[in-house]
This record gives C-alpha cells, structure tokens and sequence, in this order.
C-alpha cells in the first residue's frame, strides 16, 4: 500500500504512452519500452480492419461473446496475419473476471482456437517460442510481462475485480515460481482501459480500492455516492509492490471510452448500441 506521495513519486519514474502502428489495415498499440527489447513482441490490437457487423465493427475478436464465429475466426486469422504469428501458436484465455493465472506449454498452442479451451483464467505465463499468449478487452486493462533473463511472458486481462485481487502480482509470482523470474528483470507495461477520467464507480467499490492501495491513491471524488477509479495506478502499485522497478513499467494511458475511433468500450457502447466488440492483446517470445 502506498500513500498518494509515495505514488506520485513512483509515477515520475514510471514510462508512460505508447506508440501506435498499423500493418495490412490493422493497428496496434505498443509500449515503446517493450518495443525496443530483444527477444519479445507484443501489442494491443484496435477495432478496424476486421468484417464484423455493428455493434461488433469491425475487428471484434472474442469467441465468447454472441455473434457469428465464423466472423470472429476470420477476424482472428487477419489479426495473426498482421502481427506476423502463426494462427496455430496462438491460446487464449477463458476469462472469468478473476485472479487466475496458468502456465501453458507447447502443447497449448491451439487452446481456445483450434483445441479445446483453457481452464477459467484471466492470466497466463509461458517459456516456449511456440505460443502465443491472447487475452481480451473491453474498456479492462492488460498487462504485460517480459523476462530478458529467463526468455519468459506473462499476460493478463485485468478488470475492476482482477486488479483489486491483483492478478498483475499474480502474473511476476507465478513467472518466478515457474522459471525462476526476479522481478528486478521484468519488464512490463500496461494495455489500453478506461481511464481515471471516465470510470465513474460506487463508493464502496472505491473503498475497498482505497483499503487495497491507499486511500486517494486510485480514487478522487465523484458525484454523491460514486468516485472516480484509476486502475493503471492500481496497475502500475501492484506490480512495484510485487517487486519490478518503476522505470521498468510502462503506463500506456490510452483511454478506451474516450478514442471511439479506434478502441471498443464496453460502458460508452453497450448502453447506445447494445453491445461492442473486444480488442485482444498478444505477447511471445521470438
């Protein structure tokens, strides 16, 4: 738990952005930090280039929400084609909203795709070049986790309720338990979510943020009975708490709510257009 001073100095020494590119119609968005290492590729995909129908236009890539999964595989297949993987690498997480987190081996490239899914999970870690780790968004956050030393990945898709039980943390425990990670290796950033600035939640919800983290720390003021929720900060604490430097964490800061041009948000379109589709987020080792 930190104090709000203690935070902000932390934050200073934290990266924050990211950087936007696009390949074959598709883009994707990148922390520049993880970007430059060797041995890593990663990205957090945007809605366009893809043939699903409103309100899933156009990129929609989640099997396990409604809609025509020929389409969502197609979707997939032009994701794989533009992030330069094998469709065939690539396992997904079958996500509950919690704090589980697996390891997967090469057996499991397929899970989710061509095999059968995975267990409920939210996170998962691997060592092996031949998967490709896929989690999906909504307005939640991502993290992602590189270990240079030990050539291992971690990902995780993280909402209200797995970044309070602190999946992130649980993501660097795991790496370490499973390959002998030091969390002074790990690099790690961020994904796109809703911002501290659009996340409206209730008073006890913020509550128990403020008992996890600090009080103040991930919440300010809202209307009566509500406040505002900053997740990245609870993000960017857990994973110092769990033992990563802050100038090996990168903040992405890229709000989902507010760029409709290019992110699905779960809370901006649900309520107008009945539903939205999901982003996915990727990480492998090369």
């Amino acid at each position: 738990m930190m104090d709000r001073y203690e935070y902000l100095s932390a934050y200073a020494k934290m990266r924050h952005g990211c950087i936007y590119e696009e390949n074959r119609g598709i883009g994707f968005f990148r922390a520049e930090q993880l970007k430059r290492m060797d041995g890593v590729e990663h990205g957090f995909t945007a809605r366009q280039g893809g043939v699903s129908p409103k309100p899933y236009d156009s990129l929609h890539l989640n099997f396990q929400k409604p809609h025509d999964l020929a389409l969502v595989r197609e979707n997939f297949s032009r994701f794989a084609d533009a992030a330069g993987i094998e469709y065939s690498s690539m396992a997904v997480v079958s996500y509950e909203h919690g704090t589980n987190v697996i390891k997967l081996d090469a057996d499991d490239a397929g899970r989710g795709f061509n095999k059968a899914p995975l267990d409920k999970c939210d996170g998962i870690v691997t060592d092996s070049p031949a998967v490709t780790l896929i989690t999906n968004h909504a307005d939640c956050g991502a993290f992602f986790i590189y270990d240079p030393v030990k050539k291992a990945v971690g990902l995780a898709h993280s909402g209200w309720k797995g970044t309070l039980g602190r999946i992130g943390a649980n993501v660097v425990r795991l790496m370490q338990r499973c390959y002998g990670s030091d969390p002074k290796d790990m690099i790690a950033s961020t994904g796109p979510a809703i911002c501290k600035n659009c996340y409206e939640v209730d008073a006890p919800l913020a509550a128990r943020f403020d008992a996890e983290f600090g009080a103040g720390v991930c919440t300010s003021p809202g209307r009566e009975g509500h406040a505002w929720l900053d997740l990245e900060a609870a993000q960017g604490i857990q994973l110092i708490e769990a033992g990563l430097k802050c100038e090996n964490i990168t903040l992405m800061e890229k709000c989902t709510f507010e760029d409709e041009e290019h992110l699905f948000s779960h809370r901006r379109d649900t309520a107008k257009l009945g539903g939205t589709g999901d982003m996915a987020a990727y990480i492998r080792i090369v």
